[in-house]
């Protein structure tokens, strides 16, 4: 309807518009001889200024035609944007008629009903004048309705393109989770998957193609905000992942959080645009300027909040002044300022030197921020650093055992894999290599038998100042992430688990003295990665 309406307006613009017409034809038809012969006392040049002035004036309508129909995506903001700038083209007749009937002064009044106002031009008596007249305006018309009709064109090209639209976005959606998520591989039935939104939180990009007339966006990587790579050197161990995409679907008229992969029901086709998320119905071009709640798919359709920001910056504090803007648009983050390292699209995650290596309250176990081994850069997630566990506690094996801290979306997990020291070995690291480059919190199961601890949800820049707590029993009746035991001291919430420094947190006394590693109630370390609580 928007279009329909923006290339119709450009007709009813050129009826509308009179200025234009009318001083190409007194021009045309008024020749210097003619006008002196009829007023020998005035200047033929001010009388051509005018209608070049005139002229002018109907070409500015015009060009703020275009500009209204390029910016407009309602029918009704097209239609109140014309019939102001039709007062206004015609607020001057609306003057000199006023002032001809003497409402504003009676020196205006003379003014406006001189003889020069009065005087009417005979039609030319040449048969063949008179046509070239009637073939130049009709020319006139239709060389500016292809000019207007070749803009639209052009920028509606454009505008689908995503040309005029943020080409990279971050996309924050908020701590919704669907247990039963629908999910079918090609090739396999389909299974249910715990499916929390936020794990698809990160960048995604324009990738050239649009829809409905604007342009997709694709989910990129959390390591580093590029494509995912296309092929694998394990597939069958390390999958190849396939990206979600947001994009706008006319059908119900609203952008769309979708994945080929996850479908609503086993029962029920939704092929036309199987959303999970969809935001309020609107025509608008920039996804930026969505506004109001998303509606999102848990099982049944509720509410949430979804925060897009354009990664594009223009000076230095988009990069919240912790980094370059680049010509490219993208911020170049400062590697050591005041001992604090910068990451993330705007610079806004802090790392500072002191809590690169970050120690856990119960067992003074230590974690660490470590550089990749195939390049420069750190170890990282979701624009979030990954700690990996150096030592400490007596429930791991700190000569066979790793365990990483790894930022999904707006939780910490800890993820453990018993006997993963090979993983940093030399002749794993092409596996390894492809896992951190192309993790993705849903499709590698963040969540599973192996995450042994999971924090509350944060926006933090580090696990420090964020409760912990240990995942105990599993099953439909603890919820998404089972049975949730704080890891804090003597089972306290809201004092956190991790700290930055090596100090000694207790005021007195053995800092071990409140752990019974032997007796009842310990936990244990269960040799497939799952945290219990035995009690008796």
């Amino acid at each position: 309807a928007v279009k329909i309406a923006q290339f119709a307006s450009i007709f009813i613009a050129l009826l509308m518009e009179e200025e234009i017409p009318t001083g190409l034809y007194l021009l045309r038809r008024i020749p210097k001889t003619y006008f002196k012969s009829k007023f020998p006392e005035l200047c033929y040049s001010k009388f051509v200024a005018a209608c070049i002035l005139r002229i002018f004036l109907g070409y500015l309508f015009l060009v703020n035609v275009l500009f209204l129909l390029m910016m407009s995506d309602n029918v009704l903001d097209i239609f109140f944007d014309f019939i102001a700038l039709q007062f206004l083209q015609q607020l001057d007749d609306i003057s000199f008629n006023l002032a001809r009937m003497g409402v504003f002064s009676k020196s205006l009044r003379v003014a406006t009903t001189s003889k020069y106002f009065r005087t009417e031009f005979r039609r030319q008596t040449k048969v063949r004048r008179s046509k070239r007249i009637g073939f130049f305006l009709k020319a006139i018309y239709f060389i500016n309705l292809m000019i207007l009709l070749g803009a639209q064109i052009f920028v509606t090209v454009k505008q689908g393109n995503g040309d005029y639209q943020c080409k990279s976005i971050t996309v924050i959606i908020k701590d919704e989770v669907w247990e039963e998520s629908v999910v079918q591989m090609p090739g396999e039935g389909p299974k249910a998957m715990v499916l929390v939104y936020p794990y698809f939180n990160g960048g995604y990009n324009q990738d050239g193609t649009s829809h409905d007339g604007r342009p997709v966006y694709v989910e990129q990587k959390k390591f580093d905000g590029t494509p995912f790579d296309t092929t694998s050197p394990d597939p069958v161990n390390i999958s190849v992942k396939i990206p979600a995409r947001i994009q706008y679907c006319n059908s119900i008229r609203a952008w769309v959080f979708m994945h080929e992969y996850i479908r609503k029901s086993t029962h029920h086709e939704d092929s036309e645009c199987p959303w999970l998320l969809r935001s309020e119905e609107t025509d608008v071009y920039d996804i930026e300027e969505v506004q109001g709640p998303w509606q999102v798919w848990a099982g049944v359709i509720g509410k949430t909040d979804v925060d897009i920001t354009c990664n594009e910056c223009n000076d230095d504090a988009d990069c919240n002044l912790n980094g370059e803007c680049k010509k490219d648009g993208k911020c170049e983050c400062y590697d050591d300022v005041e001992e604090v390292q910068f990451i993330g699209q705007h610079c806004e995650v802090r790392l500072k030197d002191d809590c690169r290596t970050i120690y856990g309250e119960e067992f003074n176990d230590t974690w660490s921020v470590v550089p990749v081994g195939w390049g420069k850069g750190l170890f990282q997630e979701y624009d979030r650093p990954v700690y990996v566990y150096q030592g400490g506690s007596p429930l791991v094996d700190d000569d066979k055992d790793a365990v990483f801290l790894i930022y999904s979306g707006d939780r910490w997990f800890g993820l453990y894999q018993p006997g993963g020291q090979f993983l940093f070995g030399e002749t794993f690291e092409p596996f390894f290599k492809a896992s951190v480059l192309n993790y993705h919190a849903f499709w590698d199961r963040a969540y599973n038998s192996g995450t042994v601890i999971v924090s509350d949800p944060t926006t933090g820049d580090t696990p420090v100042g964020v409760d912990f707590y240990y995942i105990g029993e599993r099953g439909n009746q603890f919820g998404p992430y089972g049975a949730l035991y704080p890891l804090q001291l003597n089972n306290q919430t809201g004092r956190g688990y991790f700290r930055c420094n090596d100090t000694n947190p207790y005021l007195y006394g053995d800092p071990f003295q409140h752990i019974n590693i032997t007796g009842p109630g310990r936990r244990m370390l269960h040799t497939e990665g799952m945290f219990n609580n035995l009690f008796g």
